[in-house]
């Protein structure tokens, strides 16, 4: 996961003789969503942090079961974790997640709209529809159809993988363990090496694409 840990910048008081106190203030909620989002055009997905899962990624990851689809359609999400105290009534952020009684994270498009309240016992077939609906509504070409596609080659990445370690070993055999190194031998493996390896750029070039979705324009505010 790709977290922003989302700060707000607070603007420094003019300096005067008088010793000036700035005072941490709460934003509005359209204010905290507009500091989150920043210049990232992608849905928001946001998470609070708490003591159980503090500095770990379990409030969204369900740690001992296969969480990468999750981790595939958080790729068009800007992911944004706000830290333990953002309960606290005078945190920037508050206003996102105002009591204890809040939801653990959520999901919504870029300025709050379409929010969808999240939990981390959330099963894993509710929080992927709730990522998909917001995604769908974000996009014009919905991501979450390009996931099985991505997983198919992130599965042959892996695969590749194993077999350049697998064929630098033969290699390294071959060099150190004959008296007189078969030369023919090792060009081959160094050409199946590189065989290998032109077909991982083929498939990481593949994966570039297959996430490279444009969010739909932002609708202008009514006047």
């Amino acid at each position: 996961m790709q977290w922003d840990y989302a700060v707000h910048k607070v603007v420094e008081p003019e300096k005067t003789d008088a010793t000036t106190v700035r005072l941490r203030q709460a934003l509005s909620r359209e204010e905290a969503l507009r500091a989150i989002a920043g210049n990232d055009p992608r849905p928001l997905l946001v998470l609070r942090e708490c003591a159980m899962c503090n500095k770990t990624d379990d409030a969204l990851l369900t740690p001992g079961t296969d969480n990468e689809k999750t981790i595939l359609l958080s790729r068009w999400f800007h992911c944004v974790k706000l830290p333990v105290d953002v309960l606290q009534k005078d945190h920037p952020f508050n206003a996102l997640f105002p009591d204890k009684s809040s939801e653990h994270l959520f999901v919504s498009r870029r300025d709050g709209t379409g929010k969808i309240p999240l939990e981390s016992a959330t099963s894993r077939t509710e929080l992927w529809a709730a990522m998909g609906n917001v995604l769908a509504e974000s996009y014009a070409k919905d991501p979450a159809a390009a996931t099985k596609e991505i997983a198919k080659a992130l599965d042959r990445l892996d695969v590749l993988d194993k077999r350049v370690v697998e064929l630098e070993k033969r290699k390294d055999d071959l060099m150190e363990t004959e008296s007189r190194p078969d030369h023919a031998k090792i060009k081959k493996v160094d050409g199946e090496i590189e065989d290998t390896k032109r077909e991982l750029r083929t498939v990481l070039e593949s994966i570039q694409k297959l996430t490279r979705i444009e969010p739909r324009p932002a609708v202008p505010a009514a006047k």
